[in-house]
């Protein structure tokens, strides 16, 4: 299954800011390992702005909720969005189906 994950802290945490930026390097490093394994197939920071996206790929919505639960930030992230994605395949085979039965 394929998960749009979008991640964000709007409000800094009380701790120093070197602190915190220990926890992004962790954050971004857990990202990378994701990637390798092919779990992340794609993503990055949101441009201006304390956060990330990334497309996940997970066997369920628990996987998935794992995954996220053991991000670095995850205590400090005020926003968590997950969306289930369907593929651009089937995406794409739906709508000609819906096409070819219009009249």
């Amino acid at each position: 299954m394929l998960f749009l994950l979008k991640v964000e802290v709007k409000q800094m945490p009380n701790m120093p800011v070197k602190d915190f930026l220990g926890y992004v390097i962790r954050e971004w490093e857990y990202f990378s390992r994701f990637q390798r394994r092919g779990k992340i197939l794609a993503g990055g920071k949101l441009a201006g702005r304390r956060g990330a996206a990334a497309i996940i790929d997970a066997e369920s919505s628990e996987e998935m909720d794992e995954i996220v639960s053991k991000l670095p930030l995850f205590p400090f992230f005020t926003d968590i969005e997950i969306t289930p994605l369907v593929s651009m395949e089937k995406a794409l085979l739906d709508t000609k189906r819906i096409h070819s039965l219009m009249k």
